[in-house]
């Protein structure tokens, strides 16, 4: 795995557990790399996470699943 995933991973935990909203740059979901302003893109009409429309788009949580298992600590800062 690249040395730069690797500190992004590090940095997810330490923003998950802050209350400021994500940089575009956090990676949310591993198996499809799917961060933070690809989220905001697809959802920004209303500007509130939308998981359906994210799904759809991005295959969100079709992989291993952890981005949903976590999602209580993140989606909330996504906007």
């Amino acid at each position: 795995m690249d040395k730069e995933i690797l500190n992004q991973i590090d940095r997810v935990d330490e923003l998950i557990s802050s209350t400021e909203k994500l940089d575009g740059e956090v990676l949310i979901c591993e198996c499809f790399c799917v961060n933070v302003a690809d989220i905001r893109d697809v959802c920004r009409p209303s500007q509130a996470f939308d998981l359906k429309t994210v799904q759809d788009k991005f295959n969100l949580g079709q992989g291993c699943q952890g981005c949903l298992k976590e999602i209580d600590t993140w989606v909330n800062k996504i906007f």
